[in-house]
């Protein structure tokens, strides 16, 4: 998986960006297809937002949310993707599900 970090209006130190890529291989574990990460973290006034770009095999997410400190806002930005991947999964799971189900079916008959 190849991750892609950028920032803008402030400097990320290397802590963050491990944070970052820990959190992103969690996310294997979901969809073990992810081709690329492109990460986009901005600090505007008060508030920091974490934008994430997911694209994987014939699919792409992504995801957009803001908080008052970096690590919550990639901890939620993280937490969506997380829920859009299972729900991604869970739509392909239940339809090749059913693609077997209607074969056995038709064998049983």
């Amino acid at each position: 998986m190849q991750v892609s970090i950028t920032t803008r209006h402030f400097e990320a130190d290397e802590q963050m960006k491990i944070y970052l890529n820990e959190k992103l291989e969690k996310l294997q574990k979901y969809f073990s297809k992810i081709v690329s990460v492109r990460a986009i973290l901005i600090k505007e006034n008060y508030r920091y937002i974490a934008e994430v770009t997911l694209s994987a095999k014939n699919m792409q997410l992504a995801a957009k949310e803001e908080a008052e400190d970096i690590h919550s806002a990639v901890d939620l930005v993280l937490h969506k993707l997380e829920k859009q991947l299972l729900k991604t999964r869970d739509k392909v799971k239940e339809h090749k599900g059913r693609k077997l189900a209607e074969n056995m079916k038709d064998e049983v008959e």
